[in-house]
C-alpha cells in the first residue's frame, strides 16, 4: 500500500467536481465547463455485458470508449482500463481471435470488476471512432505513427465519469495494455500516479527518447516481455524495425522502475512456470522485487522465446497469422490477464474512498 492521495476523494458527482476544480489541472478546466459537467451527469448503464460507443468531448475531439459490466456487479467495484495496441481498437482487442486480451472478460466475470476499453486516435486521419488507432505514449521520436491527442486527460476523464455515475472503488483503478497500449500504461503511471493504483505492461519497453521523463513515483508495476520480440526488441532499438520510434532494453526498463519503486536490486523470489505447451517454443520466469519502505512492488516476467504477443492459454493466436504478421511466437504457459489481475488486485491507493 502506498501513501498517495486519491484523485477522486470522497463522495460522488458533486465531490468529484469540487476536487477537480480545486486541483487547477487540465481535468479541472474540463469539469468547469457546463457542457462537460452535463457529460459527467449522464449515468452509464450498469446492466451486465458490453456497453459500446460511449462518447466524451475532450481536447476538441469526440472520444469513444466501451466498458464491460459482469453479472452481479458488487458495490464499488474495481476498474481495469485495458488499452489496445497500435493499429488496434477498443473493439478489435475483444473480437474473435484477438488473443490474450479476450481473457479480461473472464477475469471480470470471475472477480466482479468493470473493464473499460477506451479508443485511441488514428494518427493519419485523426479519426477517433475507427479500428486503426494509436495512443500518444511517451515516444518523442515516433513520428507520423504518433498522435498529439491528450490521451492522458481523456482516459482519466472517462474513469471519473464512470466513478461519478456508478461509484467504483477509486483505490482500485488500474491500467494495462500491450505494445502501444503498454506504452500508454507507462505514461499513465508516470503522469497520473495519484489515479492508478498499479499498472501491468505487456510487450513494451520504456522509450529511448522519452518525452515524459523517467518514472519517478512509486507505482506498483508488472512488466512482461518476450526475448524474441521482433517489433519491440528485448535489447532495445527501433520499434517495428525503426518505423515507430525507439525503446531502451527490457533490463533497462526494469532498472528504471526498480529505481522509482525503491525495489530490488535483486529479486526477492524467482520462479519458472511449468512448460504447459513445449511446442510453443517459450518458457516463462517471474522475478518479484519487493520494495523498501515507501516503495512499490515490481514483478518482471521474462518470456524466453516469446514474440510480440500477449501470453495466453485459453486464447491462442493462429501460428499462421503470427507468422504472416511477423509477430513471433505466443507463449501458452500462462494466462497474461489472470497474472496481471493477481498482481493488480493486491495493490491499493492509500487514502482513497
Amino acid at each position: 500500500m502506498r501513501s498517495r492521495t486519491s484523485a477522486f476523494g470522497p463522495g460522488r458527482l458533486a465531490t468529484v467536481l469540487a476536487v477537480a476544480i480545486a486541483a487547477g489541472s487540465a481535468e479541472a478546466r474540463w469539469v468547469e465547463s457546463a457542457g462537460l459537467r452535463r457529460q459527467l451527469q449522464v449515468v452509464p448503464p450498469a446492466a451486465p455485458g458490453w456497453h459500446d460507443d460511449v462518447t466524451l468531448q475532450w481536447g476538441g475531439l469526440t472520444r469513444y470508449s466501451r466498458y464491460y459490466v459482469p453479472p452481479g456487479l458488487p458495490t464499488r467495484p474495481a476498474l481495469v482500463v485495458v488499452l489496445h495496441g497500435g493499429t488496434q481498437s477498443m473493439r478489435k482487442i475483444f473480437g474473435p481471435m484477438a488473443g490474450g486480451t479476450e481473457a479480461w472478460v473472464d477475469v471480470a466475470d470471475a472477480h466482479g470488476i468493470i473493464v473499460l476499453a477506451p479508443n485511441g486516435v488514428n494518427p493519419t486521419t485523426s479519426n477517433t471512432a475507427g479500428n486503426n488507432q494509436n495512443w500518444n505514449d511517451c515516444r518523442a521520436d515516433a513520428g507520423a505513427s504518433q498522435t498529439s491527442a491528450d490521451d492522458v486527460g481523456f482516459i482519466v476523464a472517462t474513469v471519473r465519469w464512470i466513478d461519478a455515475a456508478i461509484g467504483i472503488d477509486s483505490s482500485r483503478v488500474y491500467a494495462t495494455g500491450a505494445s502501444n497500449g503498454g506504452g500508454m500504461s507507462y505514461r499513465l503511471a508516470i503522469e497520473r500516479p495519484q489515479v492508478f493504483a498499479a499498472v501491468a505492461v505487456f510487450i513494451m519497453n520504456l522509450p529511448a527518447d522519452n518525452e515524459c521523463g523517467p518514472p519517478y513515483a512509486a507505482v506498483p508495476i508488472l512488466i512482461c516481455n518476450g526475448t524474441a520480440d521482433p517489433l519491440v526488441p528485448w535489447s532495445g532499438g527501433g520499434v517495428a524495425h525503426g518505423k515507430r520510434g525507439s525503446v531502451v532494453s527490457a533490463p533497462d526498463t526494469l532498472a528504471a522502475w526498480l529505481a522509482a519503486d525503491r525495489a530490488g536490486p535483486a529479486p526477492s523470489s524467482s520462479a519458472t512456470f511449468p512448460d504447459l505447451d513445449p511446442s510453443d517454443g517459450c518458457t516463462v520466469r517471474r522475478d518479484v522485487y519487493l520494495p523498501a519502505t515507501g516503495g512499490a512492488e515490481v514483478d518482471f516476467y521474462t518470456v524466453t522465446g516469446g514474440g510480440h504477443c500477449m501470453p495466453s492459454v485459453a486464447y491462442p493466436a493462429s501460428p499462421l497469422l503470427l507468422t504472416l504478421a511477423g509477430l513471433g511466437k505466443q507463449d501458452h504457459d500462462i494466462e497474461g490477464a489472470q497474472e496481471a489481475w493477481a498482481f493488480l488486485s493486491r495493490q491499493r491507493l492509500a487514502g482513497a474512498r
